[in-house]
């Protein structure tokens, strides 16, 4: 396992990503990360003046989703959603029924090739992600 930055490599879509790390870095299915946004907020002690720290921006989650040796393809978390049929629907459609989605998130437009406390700073390649949790926690 390697100890070194975790990078976006390539956006799919909203919902989308390529990691430059996989299982030769410690990546297993389910790792959540979190999207760091380059430009931290500096912490200044009120009583010296002096920054003192900063803090870093998320611009979403991400989870493991498809680990390769060298890649990881991480997707955003599912969202559940409770729907209710119209009223005029027979007496079994009127139970609420869940679906769920990708929460997207806010990317650079031009960076999709095809083929996740948030930052208004649009994901882009090369930005850096961090390791949140592993999934045998």
């Amino acid at each position: 396992m390697t100890n070194r930055n975790i990078n976006i490599v390539k956006i799919i879509n909203e919902t989308t990503f390529i990691l430059n790390a996989g299982k030769d870095d410690g990546i297993e299915e389910g790792t959540k990360f979190k999207i760091i946004d380059s430009e931290s907020e500096p912490v200044t002690d009120p009583f010296s003046g002096q920054t003192i720290g900063y803090l870093d921006t998320s611009k979403g989650t991400i989870l493991a989703d498809e680990v390769q040796d060298k890649m990881t393809i991480a997707r955003t978390e599912l969202i559940a959603s409770t729907q209710r049929a119209p009223i005029y629907e027979t007496l079994a459609a009127l139970q609420p029924s869940t679906t769920y989605h990708r929460e997207e998130l806010n990317v650079d437009q031009t960076q999709i090739t095809g083929g996740l406390n948030r930052s208004n700073n649009p994901i882009k390649i090369g930005d850096e992600v961090v390791k949140l949790s592993d999934p045998s926690e």
